[in-house]
């Protein structure tokens, strides 16, 4: 007995042709993410990074260091 595929699954060729207008959309001129959640990963990580920095940087001058 084979196995079927779910109905709310969309079928092979919907996911081909999505994939197929996602990679013919391109980004923006001048742009260096073509993907919004890794320009907001960079972001995040940025701050983070940037507050990591400031917040080691002020407890290196309390302590004397």
């Amino acid at each position: 007995m084979a196995l079927r595929r779910p109905s709310f699954l969309p079928s092979l060729d919907e996911l081909e042709q999505q994939a197929q207008d996602r990679s013919a959309q391109t980004a923006r001129k001048g742009s260096q993410f073509d993907h919004p959640t890794a320009k907001y990963l960079f972001m995040v990580m940025l701050v983070v990074t940037v507050a990591a920095h400031v917040v080691a940087g002020i407890v290196f001058l309390v302590m004397g260091h």
